[in-house]
């Protein structure tokens, strides 16, 4: 199955599951895993911090002029409207502002600040609060200076249009520090493989949300993890028998052995399918009149496959292995075991026994099923 396969299909269902694609789950996880409050602790450092402007001169010859000073204030989030990854910001601020014309009077400036945040991917697998540049006009001051005299309210224009300059340049250089960017910066890469350096780079290359499901299965399910995830069936123990073949099932067939070490191998061209293959050696009695000693060589072939599935599941999907793909070398121990004629009869009985074991064994998807909306939830 190749990824436009996969991101092509309509999804289906199979043993209670409904499949979604690579694309489907990359824009699922943004719905999830980007939230009020994760947002709100990214750029929870701007509130108290402290803005000055000034001294500032206006007017003709700067006969007048005005200091500011105040702090911003704690920011407001909301879901934007019609966008399941787009917030409305709305940061607060408060000024003290000392006008000078001739003598001094004090006023208090209100300022809001507006703007559409979104959360954004980012290579190689990073979640990125991306904040636009503010402008001054996404500033908007509330003036209280009821007891201005005619004097002074032709300044109040000249030094608002200064005031939303300089609070969209102090805020802009807020906002660009390391620090303020680096904590709206979530490295999912990192995350996935418990690794403590966060890929924390200022320059991003943005791809789509389809593009990030795509890429967090490349990550997640590795050959590695494979290989690890089917490890334990190594030096397990298996039990054949008694079976019946041959004419009239007069033969008697025990086998007891063990399996080996399995090899995992990457398909070429497929984001997340590995096959699988198992290695079996039984040591095979099989009693007709007299007990004839065989060694046997199977080798089970599975396909693995990371799929997703609803809500936001990931599944590795194992079908049970065909009898007919069971490949089984029988070796005989002795003349009088190469000379019996039941062997052919006893492979397939052989072979149909193992899938079965697997195919019992492949059923439960418990172990291979990782419900990442769970996980999200609880981080």
């Amino acid at each position: 199955m190749t990824e436009t396969d996969h991101d092509s299909a309509e999804p289906t269902t199979d043993r209670g599951l409904t499949w979604i694609s690579y694309g489907d789950f990359g824009s699922r996880f943004f719905d999830d895993a980007v939230t009020i409050d994760r947002i709100t602790a990214a750029i929870e450092g701007m509130a108290g911090k402290g803005i000055k402007i000034g001294p500032l001169q206006l007017g003709p010859a700067g006969l007048a002029g005005f200091v500011a000073e105040g702090n911003v204030g704690d920011p407001t989030i909301t879901r934007h409207e019609g966008s399941e990854v787009a917030y409305d910001l709305l940061v607060p601020a408060s000024l003290a502002v000392v006008l000078r014309l001739g003598q001094e009077i004090r006023i208090q400036v209100g300022v809001e600040i507006k703007l559409v945040l979104s959360a954004r991917a980012a290579r190689p697998l990073r979640i990125v609060i991306d904040i636009p540049r503010i402008t001054h006009r996404d500033v908007k001051l509330v003036v209280r200076a009821e007891a201005l005299g005619a004097a002074w309210q032709w300044l109040l224009e000249p030094m608002g249009e200064v005031i939303r300059r300089e609070v969209a340049t102090r805020l802009n250089a807020m906002l660009s520090e390391k620090d303020s960017l680096r904590g709206r910066i979530f490295d999912i890469a990192a995350r996935i493989n418990d690794d403590p350096k966060e890929n924390l780079d200022l320059n991003f290359t943005w791809m789509t949300y389809e593009e990030f499901g795509t890429a967090f299965y490349q990550t997640a399910i590795t050959q590695k993890r494979i290989e690890d995830g089917v490890a334990d069936l190594s030096g397990r123990e298996l039990t054949i028998g008694p079976l019946k073949a041959g004419p009239k099932n007069m033969a008697e067939v025990n086998a007891t052995g063990n399996i080996g070490t399995p090899k995992v191998a990457k398909r070429p061209g497929d984001i997340v399918v590995f096959d699988v293959l198992i290695p079996v050696t039984l040591d095979l009695t099989i009693a007709m009149g007299r007990q004839n000693h065989y060694t046997a060589e199977i080798g089970i072939p599975l396909v693995l496959t990371a799929r997703a599935a609803d809500y936001l599941v990931i599944v590795v999907d194992v079908p049970a292995p065909e009898v007919d793909a069971i490949k089984i070398d029988l070796k005989a121990k002795g003349l009088g075991a190469s000379m019996l004629g039941v062997v052919g009869n006893v492979k397939r009985e052989i072979a149909e026994q193992v899938a079965a074991v697997v195919a019992e064994e492949v059923a439960d998807q418990s172990g291979r099923t990782v419900d990442v909306a769970e996980r999200i939830a609880s981080a």
